[in-house]
C-alpha cells in the first residue's frame, strides 16, 4: 500500500503529467463555468497544460476570468434551454476545429448538462467529443436504483432499498417507509438532494410538492460520516488517480455536501472495489463516490462522473484528478496513483456561515480549519474567479432575501 507524504506538496499524480509549454488553443470546453466546482476542475485542467475554453450563460460566470482558460464563450442556460446549449457548444467546438485544432473533450460542469449533452450528442458529432467512452456506462453509474446492485457485485455495500417508486405511488403506498432517506433515483429532478426522514408526515410534505412521475429512492437511513473517494480509472479497469476524504462537517447538516472535510489515506481495498464497480459498470475517467459509515463499513450512496464541490481538496493535497481524466480521454500517458498529503483541510465557508444564520451554530464559524487548509473558492493564482464567485454567493442570498436583487445576472 503506497502511504501519504506530509512532506510533498505534488503527487506522482501531477509530477507524471508531462508539463507542456503553455497552451494557445483550446482543446478542452469546460461548461457552467460559473459554478465553483468546475472552477476547480478547470484550474486543474490548466495547470497540467490543457488548453481551456470557459463557457458559461453569463459574462461574469467565474471561470470565464480564470487565468487558465486560454479563450471564453457564451452559451445559454442548460435550465432554460438545453438543446440551444448544446448547439452553442458546438458551435464553440467547431470554431476550434475550423481554427486548426483537434475535436476539443467537452466537460460538462452539473447534471443538467450531462442530461443535454448525452441526449444531443449527435449535434457534437465531428466537431467535439464527451469525456464518456460508454453513454449507457454513465448512465448506470447515475440511476441510484441501480448502485445496490453494482456495489454487490463489486464487494462493496449500499444502503438498502425500501421503495423505488414514482413520488405519485409514494403518496399512495401503505408500506411503512420511516424512518429512511429519500432520494432522487435520477439526477436533475425537482428533489434536488437527500431528505432524512423520521415521521409519515414529513415524508408526506415532501411528496406533497414533487410531480407525480418523479422517480424517487427510499433507503434504509444511514447516518454515518460521509466519506468520499475521488479517482480515475483507466479502460482496463486500472486505478490511474485517487484521493481519500472524510467529511468533519457537512451542509445541510443531515445529509449534504462537505463543508469542512479532510484527507486521509487511502483505504487500497476500498479503492480497488471502486474501480472493479466502475469497470463493471463499463466506465472509465473520473469518478467521485461517497459513502456513509454504517456498522463501521463503508456504504455507498453515490457516484458522480463530474466535477464536485470539494474538489479543490484534491488538488491540494497534490492529486489532479481532472488532469488525469484528461490523459485517459485523450489517451496520452497516464500518471501512477502516488502519495499525496494527508491532512489538508477544505472548508466551504459559505456553507459555515449559512449554518450560523439559520441554525445558530456558531462555533464552527470562530474556528479555522487546520492547517494546511484550502478554500472553496480561493486560489493564489488565480484570484479573478475567487472573487466573482464570492460577489456571486452574496448577491444569491440577497436575491432570496429582496426580491429583483440579482435578477440580471
Amino acid at each position: 500500500m503506497t502511504g501519504p507524504d506530509s512532506s510533498s506538496t505534488e503527487s506522482a499524480t501531477m509530477r507524471a503529467i508531462p508539463r507542456r509549454s503553455p497552451p494557445t488553443r483550446p482543446e478542452a470546453l469546460v461548461t457552467d463555468a460559473q459554478l465553483r466546482s468546475v472552477v476547480a476542475g478547470l484550474r486543474g485542467l490548466g495547470r497540467a497544460g490543457v488548453g481551456v475554453r470557459a463557457l458559461s450563460s453569463r459574462r461574469a460566470g467565474a471561470g470565464r476570468w480564470s487565468r487558465h482558460a486560454v479563450s471564453r464563450g457564451l452559451v445559454p442556460e442548460v435550465l432554460h434551454d438545453p438543446a440551444g446549449f448544446v448547439r452553442a457548444v458546438a458551435a464553440s467546438a467547431r470554431g476550434v476545429v475550423d481554427a486548426g485544432g483537434p475535436a476539443p473533450v467537452v466537460y460538462p460542469g452539473r447534471e443538467e448538462s450531462v442530461d443535454a449533452l448525452l441526449e444531443h450528442a449527435g449535434v457534437l458529432t465531428g466537431v467535439a467529443r464527451l469525456p464518456y467512452g460508454d453513454p449507457a456506462a454513465v448512465e448506470r453509474l447515475r440511476d441510484k436504483r441501480g448502485l445496490e446492485e453494482l456495489a454487490d457485485e463489486a464487494g462493496l455495500s449500499a444502503p438498502p432499498t425500501i421503495m423505488a417508486a414514482t413520488a405519485g405511488e409514494l403518496r399512495d403506498s401503505d408500506a411503512t417507509l420511516t424512518p429512511s432517506a429519500i432520494k432522487p433515483a435520477y439526477p436533475g429532478g425537482v428533489l434536488m438532494s437527500t431528505r432524512l426522514l423520521e415521521t409519515p408526515e414529513e415524508l408526506h410534505e415532501i411528496l406533497k410538492d414533487l410531480p407525480s412521475g418523479e422517480p424517487l429512492l427510499v433507503q434504509k437511513r444511514a447516518d454515518g460520516k460521509l466519506r468520499a473517494i475521488g479517482l480515475v480509472v483507466d479502460h482496463d479497469g486500472s486505478v490511474v488517480a485517487r484521493v481519500q476524504q472524510v467529511a468533519l462537517r457537512t451542509w445541510p447538516m443531515e445529509a449534504g455536501a462537505s463543508r469542512l472535510a479532510v484527507t486521509v489515506a487511502p483505504d487500497e481495498e476500498l479503492i480497488r472495489r471502486c474501480a472493479a464497480l466502475l469497470t463493471k459498470a463499463g466506465y472509465a475517467g473520473f469518478a467521485q463516490m461517497q459513502f456513509v459509515e454504517v456498522d463501521g463499513r463503508a456504504a455507498l450512496i453515490d457516484v458522480n462522473p463530474r466535477f464536485y464541490g470539494s474538489l479543490p481538496l484534491a488538488l491540494a493535497a497534490g492529486v489532479n484528478l481532472p488532469a488525469a481524466w484528461h490523459a485517459v480521454v485523450c489517451d496520452r500517458p497516464r500518471p501512477a496513483p502516488g502519495r499525496y498529503r494527508v491532512g489538508v483541510s477544505f472548508r466551504w465557508l459559505e456553507a459555515d456561515l449559512t449554518a450560523a444564520m439559520r441554525d445558530g451554530e456558531i462555533r464552527p464559524l470562530l474556528r479555522r480549519a487546520a492547517a494546511p487548509r484550502i478554500g472553496a473558492m480561493w486560489a493564489k493564482d488565480d484570484p479573478v474567479p475567487a472573487a466573482l464567485l464570492a460577489a456571486d454567493a452574496i448577491s444569491m442570498r440577497l436575491a432570496r432575501r429582496l426580491p429583483g436583487v440579482g435578477a440580471a445576472s
